[in-house]
């Protein structure tokens, strides 16, 4: 993972969290729901995944203002099968019926070892990776994914059909934070594209393209992106968010990514209905935790003891962003300018308090 570099202002973690959840309240967010989605916002931001992190905050409140998302939603859970649970999630934020889906499976998967969460009629959960290394947390494995509203091109395409399609796996990892692998199924989350475009840096080569599907390194003629692989191998990103889709529709009664209205609007009253599909997994129930834990250990142990090349280092999943995490920990979360002047333009007309924080050139 590549770190962006990040012109704004820095706050504690623990500072920012309870009032990006106050402004939700203010605009009239139930307090679960508004915990829920700054839990989230503020855990992708801690660990590096700046996408996915604060700076989604006016996406949101265009959600919740213009009626997208609704503020007070009423979580359904139907147990399908012994190991199967839905969640629907009544067009409320997807962070906090994604939450409850882990909690809903683990009950399950403690009883025969394998359990899948559906969740319906959600919006967009910011970082799928936040849930599953919530899982790992809890001690369990756990795969998720979500599908979105087309934004990358198919592989030798030249038009947008599928959604950046995140996947993730977490594996508890014993005396440290569990593994984690959160990745977008395209080249880059086009949030990225968005952060280029605050902070006026260009785009890496081959991982978006123009209204025309020619690849651009130009965040501000890019508006699509496409699927990881890029020019020569994108077959594999096409065929990665093809499962997803299928997962996140067929299996929770939504449409496919191509079905739905653009997540950036214009119209930001109607909810877009998506999918989320989860995998947890107990380990006690195939191995001793002891034979578990020991397994993990070895394997990342001897991942991160191989030889790498001149100047780089081999890195398990997610070793980055735990390294980079520390530092957070101590020096606050990044915020870009941008995005940090809409967050004072809501607390002012909300009547919130603003966090102190400190300008830095990152």
């Amino acid at each position: 993972m590549a770190l962006e570099k990040i012109a704004g202002v820095r706050a504690a973690a623990r500072d920012v969290e309870p009032f990006v959840a106050d402004l939700f309240k203010a605009a009239g967010v139930s307090a679960e729901s508004a915990e829920a989605c700054a839990r989230a916002l503020v855990d992708a931001s801690s660990r590096a995944f700046d996408t996915h992190g604060v700076r989604l905050i006016p996406f949101y409140m265009q959600g919740v203002t213009g009626g997208r998302i609704n503020k007070t939603p009423t979580l359904t859970v139907t147990e399908k099968a012994a190991s199967a649970v839905h969640i629907d999630a009544d067009d409320g934020f997807g962070h906090f019926a994604s939450y409850r889906a882990i909690d809903e499976a683990a009950k399950l998967a403690d009883k025969t070892g394998v359990a899948v969460a559906t969740v319906g009629r959600s919006t967009h959960h910011g970082a799928t990776g936040c849930y599953t290394r919530y899982a790992a947390t809890k001690g369990y494995v756990a795969i998720g994914m979500t599908h979105a509203d087309a934004m990358v091109v198919p592989h030798g395409g030249a038009a947008a059909f599928f959604g950046t399609n995140p996947l993730s796996f977490a594996v508890p990892v014993e005396g440290e934070d569990p593994l984690l692998l959160d990745m977008a199924t395209s080249s880059i989350p086009f949030n990225r594209v968005g952060l280029r475009r605050a902070t006026g840096t260009p785009l890496p080569e081959e991982v978006a393209v123009d209204d025309q599907g020619h690849f651009t390194t130009d965040p501000n003629a890019a508006v699509w992106v496409a699927p990881v692989g890029g020019a020569g191998f994108g077959y594999k990103g096409s065929g990665l968010a093809a499962m997803i889709d299928i997962l996140c529709s067929a299996f929770t009664g939504m449409g496919h990514g191509k079905t739905m209205a653009s997540f950036n609007g214009p119209d930001f009253s109607k909810p877009i209905q998506i999918g989320h599909f989860f995998i947890l997994l107990s380990p006690a129930m195939f191995q001793t935790l002891s034979m578990f834990d020991a397994r993990i250990s070895s394997f990342v142990e001897d991942l991160r003891a191989q030889p790498g090349k001149p100047g780089q280092t081999v890195h398990a999943p997610g070793d980055i962003e735990k390294v980079e995490a520390k530092k957070r920990a101590v020096e606050g979360i990044p915020v870009d300018n941008v995005t940090w002047a809409a967050l004072e333009g809501f607390a002012a007309k909300l009547g919130v308090k603003v966090p102190s924080s400190t300008v830095d050139a990152v």
